[in-house]
Order: structure tokens, then C-alpha cells, then sequence
């Protein structure tokens, strides 16, 4: 079945994603998460392959099961797609970093990364259609099999984020080893690390939090 492409990665040597990588607040940060190290010389990219980001868009409920079956399987059967569609998310998730990294620390987000956000907004925009459906408007892929759906759905609910990002709740991971981006309760609140994985691995938030 295509499901046992995602859900069996025997030649990757990163462990399968679940829900201890969403601690973010919110979907397009834990897509951005599935990069560590921002900034550093060694990063480790967890979407070592489109079907790594198959398997991650079914646990941050960005894909149904069946739905990533059936890219996961297309996947398999066209590699030079898939390979340029991972390339296509892996830039997103990278100007989002810069974009939300940027707002993380008060700061404006540069003119290039706004003008490529907007690219990827357009890709996404061409990727839906405007559907009637019980009494009101909705907004709904084109296809769900395009292997850029993932990116496109992502894209969309960053735009969506933007426009109603609470005031000063989003905060950078203080590890560089990590850089994560995450959401706390309050604006007071002065939590520097994630808690994620790389942060739980050394004695920082229980030190220096």
C-alpha cells in the first residue's frame, strides 16, 4: 500500500515525526520546525524527501491519510517532480523562517522575502478555486494530488496567520542550535526556548529559562 511508503523509511536515519514536533502553537511554525539550526553551519532538515513530507503533513493534519497515500505513491512513480517539489517547500519553509524570525524579534521582514512570500502566495492562489457549499463560500484546492499541494495548503494558512499574528506571542527559539519558532500564552511571558527536541537534549530549559 502507499501507506507503508511514509509510514517505512529504512534508508532514512531520522526518526519518524509525531506529535512531540508540534508544539509550535500552530501549523506553518511547525513546518518551519522541521529545520534545526537556523543559522548554523550544520543544520539538520528533517524533510529528507517528499515522502518525510508526506508523512509530516498527515501528523500536523495539513493531509488526510488517503490523501497522502496517494502522493506518497505518485511520489514514488514520478522522483524528478517530487525531488523539485521538496526542493518548492523546502524554499517556502525557509522565507517563512526569515518572515516570522523577523517578527519574532520586532524587526521588519526584508523586501526579498516579502516579494518571495508573495510568489508562493500566487502559486498557492492559482492552486484553489472559490466552491458553494452549504450556504457559503469556500475556498478548496484544485487537485489534491499536485505534489505541490502541501506547499500550496501551507501557504495559505501562513498568509491566513499573518493577517492576525497576536502581538508579540511569537518568540525564536535563544538556542542556536535549534531556532525554532513557537507561540506562548501571553506577551509578558519570558519563556526563551522551545522545549523541543534539540533544546530537551541540553540542560537549557531548566538553567536558563
Amino acid at each position: 500500500m502507499a501507506q507503508d511508503l511514509w509510514q517505512k523509511k529504512e534508508t532514512s536515519p531520522l526518526r519518524d515525526f509525531d506529535d512531540d514536533d508540534l508544539i509550535a502553537g500552530h501549523g506553518v511554525l511547525d513546518f518551519i520546525n522541521t529545520l534545526s539550526g537556523w543559522g548554523t553551519t550544520a543544520p539538520l532538515d528533517r524533510l529528507d524527501g517528499y515522502i518525510r513530507l508526506a508523512q509530516w503533513s498527515v501528523i500536523a493534519g495539513v493531509m488526510e491519510p488517503p490523501l497522502a497515500d496517494i502522493l506518497a505513491m505518485k511520489a514514488s512513480l514520478e522522483r524528478d517532480e517530487a525531488h523539485a517539489a521538496l526542493e518548492n517547500a523546502r524554499a517556502l519553509r525557509a522565507i517563512l523562517h526569515h518572515i516570522f524570525a523577523a517578527y519574532a524579534l520586532g524587526q521588519t521582514p526584508a523586501y526579498r522575502d516579502m516579494e518571495a512570500f508573495e510568489e508562493f502566495w500566487k502559486q498557492s492562489i492559482a492552486a484553489h478555486r472559490l466552491a458553494f457549499v452549504d450556504e457559503h463560500i469556500e475556498i478548496r484546492p484544485v487537485a489534491f494530488t499536485n505534489l505541490t499541494i502541501i506547499a500550496d495548503l501551507i501557504t495559505r494558512d501562513a498568509v491566513d496567520m499573518v493577517k492576525t499574528l497576536p502581538d508579540k506571542r511569537l518568540r525564536l527559539c535563544a538556542n542556536d542550535a535549534c531556532g525554532w519558532l513557537y507561540m506562548v500564552k501571553s506577551p509578558t511571558t519570558k519563556q526563551r526556548y522551545c522545549g523541543g527536541h534539540v533544546c530537551q537534549s541540553r540542560p537549557l530549559l531548566e538553567n536558563k529559562q
